[in-house]
């Protein structure tokens, strides 16, 4: 009982005396320096740990000392490209070119016939990681300007400005760069002009190509221990064109393709891909087709959403793998030739 009229009479002092707004207001700006404080901590902590992860992979990158005697496969040719889009200089998103440089030096290492579209600046790095497979390296000194679908750029711009094609745009809201750089969406959709371009030019004269990005596994070793790719499960189906199928899968989401374009969805990434030329060599041709039809009908966004429109569309041309981003040496690699 005592106990009970103790802790009555301390509460009824309490409210005799309430905080004042003074007090309030001191209270409420330590808070915010507090939030502030942690905020900048948390942001420091992860510049310094980019820092450290670049410093760890230049280190990487500058310790190889290239290839040794031929052991890989070379019946096929691995696309890829590294172009400055201007990334390093975004508010939202960043990431410099030199950082994915690095992150591309793992790919770089694989042992198989590469064909690397690359800006000039980049091309020291990419020989400098080939040093040993300068035969099956072929290098085109490429920038974005170069690109076909630039001519869409103010196109592009135009669109993404437009009041339709921000209405219900949760790219848009989300912030996400395909829905507001049109660099981007170009870089993006260009992967089949590269890979066609590769196809007529063939230097290594095979019949089978595989699309990886630069950027491929985002500096994470999910390369083979000893560089050497057997691709399995992949040559048998050159007539069709293989592709990654995530969650929730491209199916499930064809009663929305009229808005595909609005929406964030990541069901058929275009990190990788391949294909026997013939068929690689059509889908770009309906690619082409696609954006032009975008162009005039106010729609743009990446290479994602084209392939699952493309998907559609021609279903048979497709082969769906169900699988996450970075799982293709899981899925597509033998250990043995």
């Amino acid at each position: 009982m005592v106990l009970e009229i103790s802790a009555t009479a301390t509460f009824g002092r309490l409210k005799m005396w309430p905080i004042s707004s003074f007090k309030k207001k001191t209270l409420a700006a330590l808070l915010a320096i507090s939030l502030a404080v942690s905020v900048l901590l948390f942001l420091a902590l992860q510049s310094y740990m980019n820092w450290q992860k670049n410093a760890e992979d230049s280190i990487y990158a500058m310790s190889w000392e290239g290839f040794g005697p031929e052991r890989g496969l070379y019946n096929f040719t691995v696309v890829t490209a590294m172009l400055d889009i201007g990334r390093g200089n975004w508010s939202e998103q960043s990431r410099p070119y030199n950082t994915y440089l690095l992150y591309m030096q793992r790919m770089l290492r694989l042992d198989v016939n590469m064909v690397v579209f690359v800006e000039p600046k980049g091309k020291p790095f990419i020989e400098w990681m080939r040093r040993g497979r300068e035969k099956r390296t072929h290098i085109a000194v490429t920038t974005i300007k170069d690109l076909p679908y630039y001519r869409y750029k103010d196109r592009m711009a135009e669109i993404m400005n437009s009041p339709e094609y921000k209405k219900d745009n949760e790219l848009v809201a989300k912030k996400l760069c395909e829905s507001f750089v049109p660099e981007y969406d170009i870089l993006q959709l260009s992967k089949l002009y590269l890979i066609n371009r590769t196809i007529t030019e063939n230097p290594f004269q095979t019949k089978f190509f595989i699309w990886l990005d630069g950027g491929y596994g985002h500096g994470e070793d999910i390369y083979p221990k000893n560089r050497l790719w057997f691709p399995k499960n992949l040559f048998e189906f050159a007539d069709r064109a293989t592709f990654l199928e995530r969650t929730p899968g491209v199916k499930n989401l064809e009663e929305k393709q009229k808005i595909l374009h609005k929406l964030s969805v990541n069901a058929m990434p275009g990190g990788f891909f391949a294909g026997g030329s013939k068929i690689l060599s059509a889908l770009y041709a309906l690619q082409v087709q696609l954006v032009e039809e975008w162009m005039s009908s106010g729609i743009v966004d990446d290479d994602q959403t084209a392939y699952m429109l493309l998907y559609y569309k021609n279903p048979t041309m497709f082969r769906l793998v169900p699988a996450d981003w970075f799982d293709v040496f899981k899925l597509f690699n033998s250990e043995t030739s």
